[in-house]
């Protein structure tokens, strides 16, 4: 079988500015009566462009009929676009490398309205790190102005959700509150995926290599991890606003990720579940809890106390240290043999769980990717990545395709990244491109391609060499 992965790269570098980020031009299919536009939005046509590339009702390209995600949405359905809004700032100080930008979440709703008819629903939800305030993210996208765009224009009922129950105000990075929020109005679900989950695996490099007990989340609660994560069951508390959506438009950024590699469309399921602490991150052997090394006194944790507000000059020399027990204890390293499993147990239940959560052999609901790289993060992502201006979208059908494409182009060997590991070898993945060394099949690319920098704890670990072997793809 072929598959086909889309990537276009735009001329002009960046982002519009104005949100609601209007298209630079009036296009034959665009929906409203609203002819405003804004010049400097070429996000809005690199989209167009993409999709063009992707052939995706090609016979009507340039006229009104124009329809290009009609094969994968129907009228009357509930639409789900899943972003990155993982937190409201940046240490390096650029947020356009930490969340996707509002001008692709805007461009994106107007295709999947077109898609609609007007007749459904479009959901823009996430559920950010605990303590992100969300209202702020929302204001820094632009995506207050977007839905205020919808209403006064269309009469169409934008609907925005963080998904989270519950988030925390923290003082020297120790939380000091808990505040307890709406969280998904359509509520939990519980998935246990027993014997299916990853973390119940038993050959080969499968096999977990540490006790349940060992399990940590975000917030290192052993006490709560233990009641979902044990010989008996691996739960999850999944949104059942995306349970119960038809399709889901995943919204990736593309960036680096101290404990899974790369974070892109797989990892970006992780906002869809209610509360981290069920997710486990790391084990206790790789972890800070219970060891008596004091992080402060590592040559990391040094840096951090006496750089602490200079941070680009932190993170070059996490960068020149490398992988140190500090990190390896935090499990933000390459040899991390959990995230991945929470990873892909999350896939399992966003592909095959229904929509009351009980998991079925086949593929429960339609999906599709997008991935924003016009300015990606590199070096100390996901949460404090710097900017890299690389100008590209992608997109395809299947997630672990994308990502594996994705993580590729930004220059690493999805081999060397164990979440993507477990999806390969396989068929020949074709991509188009408007750049003639991508526009090629993946394994015949060459190089490190945009040269990402990876996190410290991966570098040496990670990196494309001379290319993905063909007989391997």
């Amino acid at each position: 079988m072929d598959i086909k992965v889309g990537i276009y790269r735009q001329d002009k570098k960046g982002y519009p500015k104005k949100s609601p980020y209007l298209p630079c031009c009036i296009f034959e299919e665009y929906p409203f009566d609203d002819k405003r536009t804004d010049g400097t939005n070429e996000v809005y046509s690199s989209l167009r462009r993409l999709l063009k590339l992707l052939d995706l009702d090609a016979e009507n390209f340039n006229t009104k009929r124009w329809n290009p995600l009609g094969s994968i949405i129907r009228p009357g359905e509930t639409v789900l676009l899943k972003p990155n809004l993982v937190k409201h700032f940046n240490e390096q100080g650029d947020i356009r490398s930490l969340i996707t930008h509002g001008s692709l979440i805007r461009a994106v709703t107007d295709y999947v309205y077109i898609a609609l008819e007007g007749n459904g629903r479009i959901i823009i939800a996430d559920g950010p790190m605990d303590d992100a305030d969300f209202e702020k993210v929302v204001l820094i996208s632009g995506m207050d102005r977007i839905r205020r765009f919808y209403k006064d224009t269309a009469g169409f009922d934008l609907e925005i959700y963080d998904l989270r129950r519950e988030k925390v105000i923290k003082e020297n990075e120790k939380i000091i509150r808990r505040i307890k929020l709406k969280g998904d109005p359509l509520g939990y679900t519980v998935v246990d995926l027993g014997n299916m989950s990853e973390f119940k695996k038993p050959n080969g490099d499968r096999t977990m290599s540490c006790p349940y007990s060992a399990l940590r989340g975000s917030e290192c609660r052993a006490d709560i991890m233990s009641l979902h994560h044990n010989a008996e069951k691996d739960e999850y508390l999944i949104s059942n606003t995306f349970l119960k959506a038809d399709v889901v438009i995943n919204l990736p950024k593309m960036k680096t990720h101290k404990r899974s590699g790369v974070t892109l469309s797989l990892k970006n399921l992780v906002g869809v579940t209610g509360d981290r602490n069920w997710l486990p991150h790391y084990s206790d052997d790789n972890c800070g809890c219970g060891h008596k090394t004091d992080p402060g006194k590592t040559f990391p944790g040094i840096i951090k106390n006496t750089v602490k507000y200079i941070k680009p000059l932190r993170d070059s020399l996490r960068q020149f240290v490398g992988v140190t027990k500090e990190t390896m204890r935090s499990g933000n390293w390459y040899g991390n043999d959990i995230i991945w499993r929470t990873v892909l147990d999350l896939w399992r239940i966003g592909s095959y769980a229904d929509k009351n959560g009980v998991i079925r052999k086949d593929k429960q609901r339609k999906s599709f990717v997008i991935v924003d790289g016009i300015t990606g993060g590199e070096g100390d992502g996901p949460l404090n990545p710097r900017p890299k201006k690389s100008n590209v979208l992608i997109a395809g059908i299947d997630e672990a395709v994308v990502d594996i494409v994705t993580s590729r182009i930004m220059g690493f060997d999805p081999f060397k990244i164990p979440l993507l590991r477990r999806f390969l070898p396989a068929p020949d993945i074709n991509c188009v491109s408007n750049v003639k060394a991508w526009n090629r099949k993946l394994s015949d690319f060459k190089g490190r391609c945009l040269n990402f920098k990876p996190h410290y704890g991966w570098k040496r670990h990670i990196e494309a060499g001379s290319g993905v072997k063909k007989q391997d793809l």
